[in-house]
């Protein structure tokens, strides 16, 4: 009976368990000591907060716990359709890319140094897209044995540095912090994934992202100040792989061997875990006939991971990984899914309101929060015109598709409406 649920937590924490949250994690603590402490602990309770939110059962009761179904009743069809068009699939298209190239890397360079880092990139992308390809059910039931592996080595890395040779040393928490505003605010961005909601599951409930945010935090919390312990906050903060430096430091080549499984799986459950939102948010469009160009009936699931899998494929063949901007890329559709998630939260409000709650304050408290958040981000970056330009051509792309596909579409809005209205959960 438990199964269910940890599958949903496993998915949550998808992309808080990635190597590239572990890069900004130790970057983060060596630039703001204790104030990225603090920033961690309020963006832990800012997406609990958010969950408790969007998952709110009277939202439930009434149809519209799905994502999709949440964002359309509060906002709209055409902002519903275009942000979760332009966030998901800039997700799926990007993030593996980068992702998936450090896994072959770290499998190069701690493993096996003869095996191709590209070879072994395209093996995880294969393997994640067969189970896909399998059924839905195989790739769910693999991701808690992805989140687990990581889960459980920093856990040994943590407890190794706990009573490691440096462990009575001062952790320098309170010496020579800064004040970095993007740092701090881009905290945010370490607990994304916590909004994941899959329309028309058995666990729709808040308590499978609360069970895996507090390990997730606390670990964090831990691994942050212990890297700062055993690596030199200078060399910490420059570093693209802190979290590498911290596990040879404290278990020396046993850390790298435990920091590389980490790291493998981290990218793994990434993957998994991105193809999982996208295809469900995907599917709960096409369910409400919003996804321009496919059928109402359903998701054609395995055709949509296949394209996926090939898009990432060609990206990474032809050097995208390689490429400066594909971090910038890789920024604004993190930025766009923290705009998803403040445009969740004020639909939530708007929706709460509707229904007289008295929590619906909290959902445009929270939206003013996040998008207030991500457009901070955006102006703070070193590349700002890029991720503003990626984010409007795609914004302003998809919101023009959406608007004739729906114009083409009147008979089944209206009916679709009147369903809704009446309480039915589509």
């Amino acid at each position: 009976m438990a199964w269910p649920y940890v599958i949903a937590a496993s998915l949550s924490v998808g992309w808080t368990l990635s190597p590239d949250v572990l890069v900004r994690l130790g970057n983060g603590i060596a630039e703001n000591r204790t104030l990225f402490l603090a920033a961690l602990g309020f963006s832990a309770l800012m997406s609990a907060l958010a969950v408790s939110l969007i998952r709110h059962p009277e939202l439930r009761n009434n149809g519209k716990c799905s994502q999709v179904g949440l964002l359309v009743q509060g906002i709209g069809r055409v902002p519903a359709m275009t942000l979760i068009l332009v966030s998901r699939i800039s997700l799926v298209l990007l993030i593996p890319t980068g992702l998936l190239v450090s896994a072959g890397f770290a499998f190069n360079e701690i493993f096996l140094y003869w095996f191709p880092n590209f070879g072994f990139a395209f093996i995880v992308l294969g393997v994640i897209t067969l189970l896909h390809l399998a059924g839905q059910q195989y790739a769910r039931m693999i991701q808690p044995v992805f989140a687990g592996i990581v889960l459980l080595s920093l856990l040994i890395l943590c407890l190794a540095g706990i009573g490691g040779p440096a462990s009575s040393k001062p952790i320098s928490v309170d010496i020579g912090f800064s004040f970095t505003g993007p740092v701090l605010t881009g905290a945010l961005l370490l607990f994304l994934g916590f909004d994941y909601i899959t329309p028309k599951n058995a666990y729709e409930s808040r308590l499978p992202a609360f069970a895996a945010l507090l390990p997730c935090l606390f670990l964090f919390l831990f691994w942050a100040m212990l890297s700062l312990q055993y690596v030199p906050a200078d060399k910490l903060a420059s570093t693209t792989v802190p979290h590498m430096l911290a596990a040879r430091e404290i278990l020396g080549e046993p850390g790298r061997f435990i920091m590389g499984a980490a790291i493998i799986s981290g990218v793994s459950g990434a993957v998994n875990a991105l193809f999982h939102l996208v295809i469900d948010s995907l599917d709960g469009l096409a369910r409400r006939h919003l996804l321009p160009g496919h059928p109402a009936r359903g998701l054609h699931r395995r055709v949509f991971v296949s394209v996926f899998a090939i898009v990432i494929g060609v990206f990474m063949m032809a050097g995208l990984a390689g490429h400066e901007e594909l971090e910038s890329y890789i920024q604004a559709s993190l930025l766009l899914w923290l705009l998803l998630v403040g445009m969740q939260c004020l639909a939530a409000g708007r929706i709460l309101k509707q229904l007289d709650n008295s929590r619906a304050w909290q959902g445009f408290a929270l939206g003013l929060v996040y998008i207030c958040s991500a457009l901070y981000l955006t102006a703070a970056h070193g590349q700002a015109a890029i991720i503003i330009r990626f984010s409007l051509i795609a914004l302003v792309a998809t919101a023009i598709a959406s608007t004739l596909w729906l114009w083409k579409k009147p008979a089944y809005e209206l009916t679709h409406t009147n369903h809704e209205k009446s309480g039915g959960n589509s």
